[in-house]
């Protein structure tokens, strides 16, 4: 069995990044949180790529952290910094992704596995797909930035529902609450993740980066600096993709945006 529990791949645009370890439901361990922020690092190194879609194998997202891992790490304050310190930049990695990134959910989303599909733009999940936050069971917190993250998607109240009796909700319940975009059947994922590659295939690469750092800065995710977010916004006028996205609106047709 291979050591390597992610894979990349890029095609058309667009980048399918896969946690791969079934027989343990997708549990993350440290190694793998490293593939991943390697992963996401190659991705945003690829001016091509307009959507990143974020799936687990096997029918499950991810049962969260590698518990059994964990317990190796409480004999070393060192090395447990070390794995939350990874943890943690490796979801604003995601978070802070220039392209449009997509958490495709199917089975259990738990724990650090939920962090990883609230730090992409849009989550779509199967009908089966179940949601569970908890630390609170395990007598440890979330970390502040992924409590940011919950408090951002689904409220203050919610939240709380969330993080304090750490009871699982489903599919249907996620989307009310706000937590998902989309649920569908599973034999319909394929041609909802190809919907959404063709939506950003149709937005300015350029506008999606500038947004989502607006987006972020505003939402606690990066430190508010307004200055470079107005010179952001006025720069937009002097792109190619504004020149062409002008162009293609006078003479009636799709615009053929090249940059991000």
């Amino acid at each position: 069995m291979s050591d390597q529990h992610i894979t990349l791949t890029i095609e058309d645009g667009c980048a399918e990044l896969r946690i791969e370890r079934p027989h343990k439901r997708n549990a993350l361990t440290r190694a793998m949180w490293r593939e991943l922020g390697e992963a996401i690092a190659a991705v945003a190194a690829s001016p091509d790529v307009r959507l990143l879609v974020l799936r687990g194998s096997g029918g499950v997202f991810s049962a969260g952290a590698d518990i059994a891992e964990m317990g190796e790490f409480l004999a070393d304050p060192v090395q447990l910094a070390a794995n939350n310190a990874l943890v943690r930049d490796t979801q604003l990695a995601l978070e802070r992704l220039g392209c449009m990134t997509l958490a495709a959910v199917e089975g259990a989303c738990v724990g650090g596995g939920c962090g990883l599909a609230l730090a992409c733009d849009f989550r779509l999940a199967t009908e089966d797909a179940r949601f569970a936050i908890t630390p609170a069971r395990l007598g440890l917190l979330y970390s502040a930035e992924d409590v940011r993250r919950v408090v951002g998607v689904v409220g203050a109240t919610r939240a709380r529902q969330l993080l304090l009796t750490a009871q699982p909700i489903d599919a249907a319940t996620a989307l009310a609450w706000g937590m998902l975009t989309e649920v569908c059947a599973a034999s319909a994922l394929p041609a909802r993740i190809e919907a959404r590659r063709a939506l950003a295939a149709q937005v300015s690469p350029y506008s999606v980066a500038g947004i989502k750092r607006a987006i972020a800065m505003l939402g606690g995710a990066e430190p508010a600096d307004f200055a470079a977010l107005g010179q952001l916004f006025d720069d937009a006028f002097h792109q190619d993709d504004f020149r062409e996205g002008a162009q293609a609106f006078l003479e009636r047709r799709a615009p053929r945006f090249r940059s991000q």
